[in-house]
């Protein structure tokens, strides 16, 4: 039987495990270039997700657009990578409610407790059998 704060504990860390994974995956980045022409979206990955380019963009030069692709989807990669960088660092502070260290911590302390009772009931197993191989 699990302790019922342990499993609390494991629940709520599931919780915020799956809140987490699902921040991951609705997590986006968007970048434009210098002009506005050029408006980029990128995924948590980096990944390309979307682009819009304005009318005005069919009147520069292959170069030109080039360029205002380029800078619009590596601002857009940047914006992703700092929002992933802030949803991880919320999830893993240290705080005793969120999926962090601290949650870490305390699932290994609770598997060591577990492990100690596990090795003290094999003990006195064997106590037992050896006892029984006496009588």
């Amino acid at each position: 039987m699990i302790d019922p704060d342990a499993r609390r504990r494991i629940e709520g860390m599931a919780e915020q495990a799956n809140r987490f994974a699902g921040q991951i995956q609705d997590l986006t980045g968007e970048g434009t270039d210098d002009t506005g022409l050029v408006r980029a979206t990128c995924g948590a990955s980096g990944r390309l997700v979307d682009i819009e380019l304005a009318a005005e963009t069919r009147r520069m030069q292959t170069y030109e657009l080039r360029e205002a692709i380029l800078a619009a989807t590596g601002r857009a990669a940047d914006a992703a990578g700092t929002r992933l960088a802030e949803v991880v660092a919320e999830m893993t502070r240290g705080a005793a409610d969120g999926f962090g260290t601290d949650a870490v911590r305390q699932a290994r302390e609770q598997v060591a407790q577990y492990q100690r009772l596990v090795d003290a009931q094999r003990e006195k197993l064997e106590q037992l059998r050896g006892n029984l191989g006496r009588s």
